[in-house]
């Protein structure tokens, strides 16, 4: 099978169904979802997530255990003595060390009273210094400020709706002249895009006729100035419409 065939029988349809539902079907043995036995994307969905959730060793995974047991095992005499010698001669420098400053030749005795007391003098002054809180400069110094982009806060069409949305709106973003809004596939591929300068955007009704049921339609939206730079950018939402919603209307 080419490439091209490859990709278009795992390709994404409405009627495929979400990772919700195959998860529903993974307790079944020889699951009947009428979909499912024709679509080859939706199987090989379903026996990645049986795969991900047994417990089953995979081939070979214990012998590469075994392997690598016996390996530590061979090596723990040469790991432990490592490690001890190391802290040996820590412990060695570090005694050598204090043992010359304080009982050294006459100079070194001499120096030792008054590195104390310079330390005990530094000590003093972090302590009784005055608290302050750091200056917080969004410019670190070095001229004009570079503030970062806001998050756009989103207000409705997330999760499980009862209707294709009517329309999409998100909290309006200070000194934005017009918003970009894009919905998009799961794998983040937009079938609609739109501008506004609202806060708030009308989606079509052969649009809206898109969002089949149990299909998850993404969707975000972006501010932008009025030079064209982008300002704000929401965070991408999740929302499908229920099925037993749909079928209830």
């Amino acid at each position: 099978m080419d490439r091209k065939t490859l990709k278009s029988a795992l390709a994404v349809t409405p009627d495929c169904l979400t990772p919700e539902q195959l998860e529903k079907l993974t307790a079944d043995a020889s699951p009947k979802d009428s979909h499912l036995l024709q679509c080859p994307r939706c199987q090989a969905e379903l026996a990645m997530l049986k795969t991900f959730q047994s417990d089953e060793p995979v081939a070979e995974e214990g012998a590469a255990v075994a392997w690598i047991g016996s390996h530590l095992e061979r090596q723990l005499e040469t790991i432990k003595g490592a490690r001890s010698a190391t802290r040996r001669d820590a412990e060695g420098d570090t005694a050598i060390s204090w043992w010359t400053r304080m009982f050294g030749p006459r100079p070194t005795r001499v120096l030792v009273p008054v590195g104390a007391l310079l330390a005990v003098a530094i000590a003093a002054a972090v302590l009784l210094r005055p608290s302050r809180e750091p200056e917080l400069r969004a410019d670190l110094g070095h001229g004009q400020a570079v503030l970062r982009s806001q998050e756009i806060e989103t207000i409705g069409a997330s999760g499980e709706v009862a209707a294709p949305p009517l329309t999409l709106e998100w909290r309006a973003v200070n000194g934005a002249a017009e918003y970009k809004v894009a919905l998009m596939e799961v794998d983040r591929v937009p079938f609609w895009n739109s501008q506004t300068a609202a806060n708030t955007v009308s989606v079509p009704a052969t649009v809206r006729d898109k969002m089949v049921p149990g299909k998850p339609v993404l969707w975000q939206v972006t501010a932008l100035d009025a030079q064209g730079k982008v300002l704000a950018t929401s965070q991408i939402q999740r929302f499908l419409v229920s099925p037993l919603k749909a079928r209830g209307n």
